[in-house]
């Protein structure tokens, strides 16, 4: 990658005496050459350079250290299990939230629990409040747990049992109602 670069870089570079002496060593580039590139690159003034070639300049140790670091990204929700190739739920969705008969997700407030003594009465009222997400909060928890924690489930002393109905909305609601 960092040839691929360095030659990208010299191609249509014809600004310094040093770059003909890298170019025709190209094929041999080891650590001191490269040491003797980049900082051949880094002390020459910036208004002599196209502005084209000023960024490989200053960010070619910003490109040395990415190259060496491998960073991956975590996905917690899998797809395919190893065992019988399903879907697994996340179990972060499972622990923080509760998922009502009608779709709706409820949760309840981060820090509700920390530096007390500090907050006033009605912060602590509202902190034991519960929370709704949104819409597409909603469609994003479905995701990522499976068909068992999506389906209604019949808890002994829910305390969550007078919000699974929802009656009053026209797409939620169990049965019509005459007027």
């Amino acid at each position: 990658m960092l040839r691929s670069l360095i030659g990208g870089a010299l191609r249509g570079a014809s600004y310094a005496t040093n770059v003909a002496s890298v170019v025709a060593t190209r094929s041999s580039i080891g650590a001191p050459l490269q040491k003797a590139f980049f900082s051949s690159l880094q002390t020459t003034s910036s208004s002599t350079l196209p502005k084209l070639y000023t960024p490989v300049a200053t960010n070619c140790n910003l490109l040395q250290q990415a190259a060496t670091m491998q960073l991956q990204t975590t996905r917690d929700l899998t797809k395919f299990s190893l065992n019988k190739g399903k879907r697994k739920s996340v179990k972060a969705v499972i622990k923080r939230f509760r998922r009502l008969d009608w779709g709706g997700w409820v949760r309840t407030h981060t820090g509700r629990h920390k530096k007390l003594f500090k907050k006033s009465s009605a912060l602590k009222r509202r902190l034991r409040q519960h929370i709704f997400t949104n819409s597409t909060q909603s469609w994003l928890l479905d995701q990522m747990v499976g068909k068992f924690w999506r389906r209604p489930k019949n808890w002994v002393d829910d305390p969550y049992a007078p919000y699974n109905k929802r009656d009053e909305f026209f797409a939620t609601k169990s049965k019509s109602f005459k007027v």
